[in-house]
């Protein structure tokens, strides 16, 4: 059998990285992509991403461009799956490197004819690649790190595992259009994110109600704080129900105002988040932004937030299994467990500032 010509990173110029999932996915494989540019410093690196995330793609520097895959809209089923194969057949990529465990972007990358196509072997992906990875992961690590078992097979690897995010000039001008119409920057705030895309993942209206009337009774903690209350449209409806129940008016929904360039910006300002495991968590930490994670299903070894300001709140797991308790967990963590841990972030970030 003939060997198999070997890849000379400083020849390849054009890069393809194939990220079809959500938010969260598309900020913690930041790593791992500069560990592809920091091998090949010359080459274009092109992200491919559904319409959800092309907007947090934008963000990362070591991404020169973004082509967006509309897999639930025009490019739905096969036809637009070999539709998508054309148009990137035309840039003539050298590499595509596929980041999740789904078959659909290696296919892709086949229908483009790009020559290196590496990826996970995993549901039948590893008949569409010419180097493939295991998806076999054998040990808990956080995502960043996960991330990095797809480069195996070329050896990319890198030393800075920080996350990042660069907001382009456009967002920062719209920003600062509606921070001013909105009075968003008018004093220091915190950020709470209550819901998620899993109703299991979500704090209740209660608890998120409970914890405001106790922050907003601790001087300390509160001082002369705006609340603001985060999320997609579809929350604004709930998060108003909140903020009616505290009847406070330093408490304002801006759910579905923000692009999420935008919101990290918003994010970077702001003196804490208080959120569930969802897109907008992983976005502060790609702005620095101290968290409070509050997690029910997720692992946060796996997902939660690594910063110096950081704490993560979650049941205990079964010490053989890793699993959690079969109730509905984040429902049972009291407003004054928040409280008590919003109030160490608070003090020791603030310190540093």
């Amino acid at each position: 059998m003939k060997a198999a010509k070997p890849i000379r990173f400083a020849e390849l110029k054009r890069i393809l990285v194939i990220n079809l999932a959500f938010i969260g996915d598309v900020i913690l494989t930041t790593p791992a992509i500069r560990a592809v540019k920091e091998a090949c410093p010359g080459a274009a690196i092109t992200m491919l991403t559904v319409p959800l995330t092309a907007e947090v793609a934008e963000m990362n520097p070591f991404v020169d461009d973004v082509m967006m895959y509309d897999k639930k809209g025009k490019d739905k089923g096969l036809l637009g799956m070999f539709s998508v194969g054309r148009r990137l057949r035309r840039r003539n990529f050298d590499m595509a490197i596929c980041m999740n465990f789904a078959t659909r972007g290696a296919i892709v990358a086949f229908l483009a004819g790009i020559k290196i196509r590496l990826g996970y072997d995993a549901q039948h992906a590893g008949f569409f690649l010419t180097h493939k990875a295991s998806a076999i992961r054998t040990t808990v690590q956080h995502e960043t790190i996960n991330h990095f078992g797809v480069l195996v097979p070329l050896g990319f690897a890198t030393r800075n595992l920080s996350l990042v995010c660069e907001p382009p000039e456009r967002a920062k001008r719209s920003f600062a259009q509606k921070a001013e119409k909105l009075a968003l920057l008018a004093c220091e705030y915190i950020a709470i994110c209550p819901f998620g895309r899993h109703e299991r993942r979500n704090l209740s209206e209660e608890t998120v109600s409970g914890f405001l009337r106790e922050f907003f009774a601790d001087a300390d903690a509160a001082k002369n704080r705006k609340v603001y209350l985060i999320g997609g449209k579809n929350d604004a409806q709930g998060l108003e129900v909140i903020a009616r129940s505290t009847g406070s008016n330093r408490v304002q929904v801006i759910a579905g105002t923000l692009t999420l360039q935008e919101l990290a910006l918003f994010l970077e300002k702001a003196d804490l988040l208080v959120t569930v495991d969802t897109g907008p968590a992983h976005i502060a930490q790609a702005v620095h932004c101290p968290t409070l994670d509050i997690f029910s299903t997720g692992d946060p070894r796996v997902w939660g937030p690594r910063g110096e300001y950081d704490i993560v709140i979650a049941e205990e797991r079964d010490a053989e299994t890793g699993l959690l308790p079969e109730t509905d967990c984040i429902r049972s963590i009291p407003p004054e467990r928040i409280l008590q841990s919003v109030k160490w972030i608070l003090q020791q970030s603030m310190q540093k500032r």
